[in-house]
């Protein structure tokens, strides 16, 4: 009996170093989201301050985050139409490629400089420097919704029937912007200290544009097989075509196996921006 006690009594203690362990857990959690939480007002407000910078002296402002990609939509569809007559609507393809393409370059061209840009700020207010290469990414949220009204425009008037896969489009979103960001942080902590990432990066995404199927087909039959084959290992190709699923339709389906990548590209890339922010973070201050 005296035996029986003495186990209940250390089952009952395990039990309660149990509790304890995931109510610490839980709280620590919850610390962590509280902590990212509250700087939510100031990345708004930083997102508000990049877009007045971006349209400041400008005429029709907002306006031209939705006629920008239906200019450039035009100039492209005349261009390579008959080169791409295999395509369906091909006006509307180019177009679903160009809005997806905007928010990578406005994401990866603002981002870069984001903390030496910032520099002047991180002096006076105390914030976690992360917060300056991930505000881009709002900043392109913002311009991608304002695209999104002639892209839908657009799509009404081809009578394309809703694409089968529309419902993937916020998860899809989600997972760019992780993988945006997670680029941002380490592109902008590197050109912390090599000033040159930023004038770099922009011919870098220029080659990478043409090297990224926005405005031809992947798998169209005028694309070698070797072509195809390194396009795949094109992280950018993944994203461009799921996007395409979701917003196009067609022939386009995301299947489980490429949301899997999908969700394991976004998760490397903001595993690998982080690490690199931490890795440098107590130097950053004393480079700006």
């Amino acid at each position: 009996m005296e035996a029986v006690g003495i186990k209940s009594e250390a089952s009952a203690k395990v039990d309660e170093a149990g509790l304890k362990g995931v109510d610490s857990l839980g709280r620590r959690a919850r610390d962590v989201v509280a902590g990212r939480v509250k700087y939510l007002d100031l990345v708004a407000m930083l997102v508000r301050r990049e877009l007045k910078v971006k349209y400041r002296g400008s005429v029709l402002g907002y306006v031209w985050s939705m006629f920008n990609p239906l200019l450039f939509m035009i100039i492209i569809s005349v261009v390579f139409s008959f080169l791409m007559r295999g395509i369906e609507n091909y006006n509307l393809y180019v177009l679903s490629g160009i809005l997806f393409w905007n928010m990578v370059t406005l994401s990866l061209n603002l981002g870069a400089g984001a903390i030496v840009r910032n520099g002047p700020l991180m002096m006076k207010v105390r914030v976690p420097v992360w917060i300056f290469p991930v505000v881009p990414a709002g900043v392109a949220v913002t311009n991608f919704v304002l695209s999104l009204v002639p892209y839908m425009v657009v799509y009404a008037f081809s009578g394309r029937p809703v694409p089968d896969q529309l419902w993937l489009a916020p998860f899809l979103f989600v997972l760019t912007l992780i993988f945006l960001a997670g680029l941002s942080i380490a592109f902008s902590v590197a050109n912390v200290f090599f000033r040159d990432v930023t004038h770099v990066l922009e011919p870098l995404l220029m080659l990478t544009f043409y090297a990224t199927p926005v405005i031809y087909d992947r798998k169209s039959s005028q694309v070698p097989e070797f072509a195809r084959e390194l396009l795949g290992w094109n992280p950018f190709t993944h994203f461009i075509e799921a996007f395409r699923a979701a917003m196009f339709g067609g022939a386009y389906h995301v299947s489980l196996a490429e949301m899997g990548l999908l969700v394991a590209m976004a998760g490397a890339s903001m595993s690998a921006g982080l690490w690199i922010y931490k890795a440098n973070v107590k130097k950053l201050i004393f480079h700006v």
